[in-house]
């Protein structure tokens, strides 16, 4: 297995960018067999769009329309990005998990689950779908099996693209409440507690370790 690669890219970055270095990493994994990590945040807050969703009929709310928009690799719905956490996970094909790609939900949910547990908050995954809410606009608002609660809120929520054998996942941690989406609160007023965002990827890569027998921290990509 190849040294695998640590990105702490914690400047917040603009949309664009953020979503083309994903798919750089896809790319890396699929032609270099790299296997990535990064961690990011965003420089203002930015509607994602899910690879599947129709442009025809995109109707945003009011509060939302004129945001910068993007388009993710991913499917799934729409994604408002501003006070979270972000990270991206590209795995090869000759990595064990790429036969399984599901699994890697489980395993970096739970990572983030047991990084939480150390600064004593609880969270936990939902364990069920919940399809009567997939019409929801927002992502955040939808119910998958795999989405990690508190409470009874959705705070953290992954999605795929696979390509010829290749896996890139990335997924939101919702840390603050929005402005432009109040209705979605962030784990620091669920907690009450005031998050290090720092620490708290130290603790998520721990956890996550196991992916690769030896790691090495690069710096952000500046260039694609």
């Amino acid at each position: 297995m190849t040294t695998a690669l640590l990105y702490n890219d914690l400047m917040p970055k603009s949309g664009r960018y953020n979503m083309d270095v994903d798919e750089w990493l896809l790319t890396q994994a699929i032609e270099q067999q790299q296997i990535s990590l990064r961690f990011y945040r965003w420089e203002e807050p930015t509607l994602s769009l899910g690879y599947f969703q129709s442009r025809r009929e995109f109707h945003p709310p009011a509060k939302l329309k004129d945001l910068p928009r993007v388009e993710r690799l991913s499917g799934g719905g729409a994604i408002l990005h501003d006070l979270e956490l972000t990270y991206s996970i590209a795995l090869p094909a000759s990595h064990s998990i790429s036969h399984n790609p599901t699994d890697l939900y489980l395993v970096t949910h739970s990572a983030v689950i047991k990084a939480l547990a150390e600064q004593q908050i609880e969270v936990a995954m939902r364990g069920e779908d919940q399809a009567d809410r997939n019409d929801q606009f927002l992502c955040f608002l939808r119910g998958d099996r795999h989405d990690v609660l508190s409470g009874e809120h959705k705070i953290l929520g992954s999605a795929q693209r696979r390509r010829k054998g290749a896996i890139l996942q990335h997924g939101s941690l919702i840390l603050g409440t929005s402005e432009f989406a109040p209705e979605i609160p962030g784990l620091q007023e669920l907690s009450g507690k005031q998050l290090d965002v720092g620490e708290l990827t130290k603790m998520i890569f721990d956890q996550l370790k196991p992916l690769a027998n030896a790691w090495v921290t690069t710096a952000p990509v500046e260039s694609i």
